[in-house]
């Protein structure tokens, strides 16, 4: 098991307890105290939940070797999990919007809700800050776009508790601001779309293979050269395949190298690559001669053995 599965699935089953303790505790205070903004913060609790089996589904089965089925491997079920994650996100805030629009709208009355309330979203704010930036730092360490997708979900459910938080203690202190618990539902739904609107964009540019930045593919690169016997190479790119990604290029070599101290050169060159890069899964170089009419404007060339 790789470390990113091992570790991954470890943040994963954590992040499921506990969104599955703060739902509960959000959605019965929220009811007893009569709290919309909590309600709401208790239902985002849920999407969570569905969120982190996503992501553990997407775990399990991107790391599954390849068949011939998949001969290209599993890794992006990661990128079908976090495409779900942000969907989920993006019809929850729908609903909300629509939702604390429509009691705006029609001025329904409503009592203050209950400081029990602003308990609980205080002690939901705490967990969830803290364990944004631990599954930030799981991410960040392991190159993992679905736990980043997790990690954000979880700044945003902190997000969405201060805001249930300052709601409750408003309501209390000035009675006659009772709607603001529905102006934060709808600053919530606001905030949070645009976080699931992010997400959803980045799984689709996956999806359709959208080239990776330029400083990406730049890291990625710049140990070809070091390689003895290595003169230049071109049309170098790579692809996501979910959190991983898969590079080919072409590799020039003296014109005097035999075919068999060519496949020596690239196959050091690939070694390097996977050794430096453990996000990297497969690299595929087309060895050529070191020609003119192999130099490309896209090409680096020069090294000088």
């Amino acid at each position: 098991m790789s470390d990113l599965q091992r570790e991954g699935t470890r943040t994963t089953l954590w992040s499921f307890g506990v969104n599955l303790l703060l739902a509960v505790s959000k959605l019965t205070v929220g009811f007893l105290a009569s709290s919309q903004a909590l309600l709401a913060d208790g239902i985002h609790s849920l999407v969570d939940i569905a969120s982190d089996i996503a992501a553990f589904i997407g775990l399990r089965f991107a790391h599954l070797p390849k068949d011939d089925d998949h001969p290209y491997g599993h890794h992006r079920f990661s990128t079908l999990a976090t495409f779900f994650i942000s969907g989920m996100v993006i019809i929850f805030c729908v609903g909300l919007a629509w939702t604390s629009l429509h009691g705006l709208m029609h001025g329904e009355a409503t009592q203050p809700p209950g400081l029990a309330a602003a308990w609980v979203a205080g002690i939901a704010l705490l967990l969830k800050e803290g364990f944004y930036r631990y599954a930030r730092r799981q991410a960040e360490r392991l190159g993992s776009r679905l736990l980043m997708a997790s990690a954000t979900d979880h700044r945003a459910d902190a997000v969405a508790s201060l805001l249930a938080l300052i709601a409750v203690l408003i309501a209390n202190v000035y009675p006659a601001w009772v709607a603001v618990d529905k102006v934060v539902g709808l600053v919530l739904a606001g905030w949070l779309g645009s976080e699931g609107i992010r997400l959803f964009k980045g799984a689709c540019d996956d999806l359709i293979d959208t080239a990776p930045a330029a400083t990406v593919l730049k890291d990625l690169s710049e140990h070809i050269l070091e390689v003895p016997g290595a003169k230049g190479f071109h049309a170098f790119r790579a692809r996501r395949l979910g959190d991983r990604f898969e590079v080919d290029f072409h590799l020039q070599v003296a014109e005097t190298a035999t075919v068999a101290e060519g496949h020596a050169i690239a196959g050091q060159v690939k070694s390097n690559i996977l050794r430096l890069h453990p996000e990297v899964v497969a690299v595929l170089v087309h060895v050529e001669p070191d020609a003119p009419e192999h130099r490309k404007q896209d090409g680096h060339h020069g090294r000088i053995d």
